[in-house]
């Protein structure tokens, strides 16, 4: 396969704290691609790494089939940073077209670009307003915009909606969204609402090391369970009682006191699922003092994390 990504032992060490430690991780990223991780994982300095910004103290990566320092990804690789910036007194249209006559755009063609680029972000009618006129949800628009200039064949986006206010974030994201079926995209967030709205895969980070790269679906299905709590304990395996329920793919015993059970299911179909739970155990005189959705994505991913600290 052609890894779009590929890192082998990459570290960082920053004044001897390892930012990276012999992170392995190879991306080929056909559709929208999350890496996640708590703070301090690596996220940040893995994005600037495959920049080009900075440079790993040890191990190997590359990107687009070359290193990160190589002309010949100019233009190929695009990268959204978390903060926007951009000069003041200066028209979003004259700083987006010196960004694409960087990329060797001629005049006539670089404007034609930056209102195909604006269009694609809904953003053509800020073209001859000043960026300090701007809202920070507007600016990042125009940076999103800046990034597909030249369709590059992979973008990075570093917190693409922090700093933005509910309503905005949600506008950018469902550009995201739009704009990941036309582009190869990873997204490093903290936020994994976002994470789970835009992205088909995930991979997770912690201390510089990867700990799992993974579909979004697959993580899903494993967190994918209701949490029951018998009013007494059962003298025998829940999986004996509710044996013939083909919608359930496996039950725990959640604390080992044969009372809290987790029971993770293959369906859709919640609330029916539950009801045959509950008939089932009525039949057998067995009394329920809880019942509800179990893990959330959320939840699953930071047990996935403490397991592995």
């Amino acid at each position: 396969m052609n890894h779009q990504i590929k890192c082998e032992s990459l570290t960082k060490r920053f004044a001897g704290i390892k930012a990276l430690d012999g992170l392995d991780l190879q991306l080929n990223v056909t559709q929208p691609t999350g890496i996640v991780g708590p703070n301090g994982a690596g996220k940040s300095t893995l994005f600037a790494i495959l920049c080009g910004f900075i440079r790993p103290s040890s191990g190997r990566v590359h990107i687009l089939g070359n290193r990160p320092d190589s002309s010949a990804i100019k233009g190929k690789l695009a990268l959204l940073p978390q903060d926007t910036s951009m000069f003041k007194g200066v028209d979003v249209l004259t700083q987006l077209k010196h960004y694409a006559r960087l990329q060797n755009f001629n005049r006539h063609d670089a404007k034609k670009e930056i209102e195909r680029v604006l269009s694609l972000v809904q953003a053509g009618g800020f073209a001859n307003q000043f960026p300090e006129t701007l809202s920070f949800g507007q600016r990042k628009r125009i940076m999103l915009a800046q990034s597909l200039i030249g369709e590059p064949e992979l973008i990075l986006m570093d917190e693409p909606t922090s700093g933005l206010d509910p309503v905005a974030a949600t506008e950018v994201r469902n550009l995201l969204s739009e704009l990941g079926n036309r582009y190869s995209v990873i997204i490093s967030s903290h936020n994994l609402s976002e994470i789970e709205d835009i992205c088909s895969d995930i991979a997770i980070l912690n201390k510089g090391k990867l700990i799992i790269h993974t579909s979004l679906s697959e993580l899903k299905r494993s967190s994918q369970c209701f949490s029951l709590k018998l009013d007494i304990p059962s003298d025998v395996h829940l999986s004996e009682l509710l044996q013939g329920i083909s919608e359930i793919s496996r039950i725990e015993n959640e604390n080992k006191d044969m009372k809290s059970w987790l029971i993770f299911f293959t369906t859709g179909t919640v609330e029916q699922l539950q009801i045959k739970v509950l008939s089932k155990l009525g039949e057998m005189g067995v009394a329920v003092s809880e019942f509800k959705k179990g893990k959330a994505l959320a939840d699953e991913i930071s047990e996935i994390i403490k397991s592995n600290n």
